[in-house]
């Protein structure tokens, strides 16, 4: 596939499918950086071309980010340019971020603590973005993204285009189906290798994502009813936050908070995001993913959620849409970080009030 057209019918499916872009609309498109570039370019384009007003937010340079942590004092650590940033979320109708990371390990040698006190006090902005429910969000292709998932940039580019260019109008009609399922259900259990846990969704209200607001997308979820979780849940596939990679994560729930953690890589790590605020030992969303030109992970919980017949739990923040997520009640968190399950293997299974509704990595309807 030649990249200029997958970027150009990516950009189309951003405008037209994910946020409905109409004439005179403000569209706000932040690059990550210059390797964000190509993408960038069509949405800004096929933007003017729907008579909306595109404006790219500037670009960031490798290493800053290191820097930033590196030397900032106290005050400069907590110093938020709030005027900005309300400016830029108040001015756009609809947001398109796209990142392209260029060293996803940039931050490893820096305190966790100092990221996750940064992190909290920009959540805010990031929340209204979130909560105006008109952004997309999309990783867009870049060498150490395929080192990541140790592949090659030419075969990750294709990848990424058969990922993100799906019918997304046949995945609709699919998923709403199972919003459907999900809306009546009260009790949700997950078996697999180390696994049996149980928790509630009831009163909750299902959301079935078909790339509104994610690129690739593919995937139904809810927030489970706080303080509900019960039983023990090993995830597969690797995690990583703010760079920092964990393998194997293992935990137990109790009353619906996280009593026993461990990992096999980076155990330090989840700790450190369990402790970081209150809610970060609760789950703040449950989904399963049914994107099935994704069969493989890529160390990157963008793509892996979406894995066909998997299932992954967020700790953390539940939204507060009605759909997906808890209007009121619901887990408050700077943290949201989800956890991917394989769900595929022999023996897995999704339970819905004693039904099984995903067996072997096949969602029964």
């Amino acid at each position: 596939m030649a990249y200029s057209s997958g970027e150009q019918k990516l950009a189309r499916v951003i405008l037209n499918h994910s946020l409905s872009i109409k004439p005179r609309e403000k569209v706000l498109i932040t690059a990550a950086n210059l390797a964000s570039y190509p993408l960038a370019k069509e949405v800004f384009v096929e933007a003017l071309k729907l008579g909306a007003y595109p404006l790219i937010d500037e670009a960031s340079f490798p290493g800053l980010s290191y820097q930033f942590f590196s030397l900032a004092n106290n005050w400069q650590l907590n110093y938020i340019p709030r005027e900005i940033l309300k400016a830029k979320t108040e001015w756009a109708d609809a947001y398109v971020k796209i990142s392209s990371p260029l060293n996803s390990k940039e931050l490893n040698q820096i305190d966790s603590k100092k990221i996750f006190a940064r992190a909290k006090l920009t959540r805010p902005f990031a929340d209204k973005i979130i909560d105006s429910d008109r952004w997309l969000y999309t990783e867009y292709p870049t060498p150490s993204m395929a080192q990541d998932a140790g592949v090659s940039l030419d075969w990750l580019m294709d990848f990424y285009f058969n990922a993100c260019l799906v019918d997304y109008n046949k995945m609709e009609k699919e998923l709403l189906a199972l919003e459907k399922v999900l809306d009546k259900g009260h009790l949700v259990r997950v078996v697999g290798k180390d696994t049996d846990i149980s928790f509630s969704v009831k009163g909750r209200l299902a959301k079935a994502c078909f790339g509104e607001r994610n690129l690739p997308d593919g995937e139904v979820f809810s927030a489970p009813v706080t303080r509900t979780a019960e039983g023990r849940i090993y995830f597969e596939f690797s995690a990583e936050y703010f760079g920092k990679d964990v393998e194997g994560i293992y935990l137990e729930f109790k009353k619906g908070r996280v009593v026993k953690a461990k990992a096999e890589m980076g155990e330090e790590i989840l700790n450190e995001v369990l402790s970081s605020d209150a809610g970060a030992k609760s789950l703040g969303e449950f989904a399963i993913g049914a994107n099935y030109n994704i069969k493989v992970g890529m160390k990157n919980a963008l793509f892996d959620e979406k894995i066909g017949g998997t299932v992954h739990l967020a700790l953390g923040r539940s939204y507060k849409e009605e759909r997906g997520g808890a209007p009121s009640f619901g887990n408050d968190s700077a943290v949201h970080w989800d956890l991917v399950k394989d769900t595929r293997t022999k023996g897995s299974y999704v339970e819905l009030d004693g039904k099984k509704i995903l067996v072997g990595g096949k969602i029964l309807l």
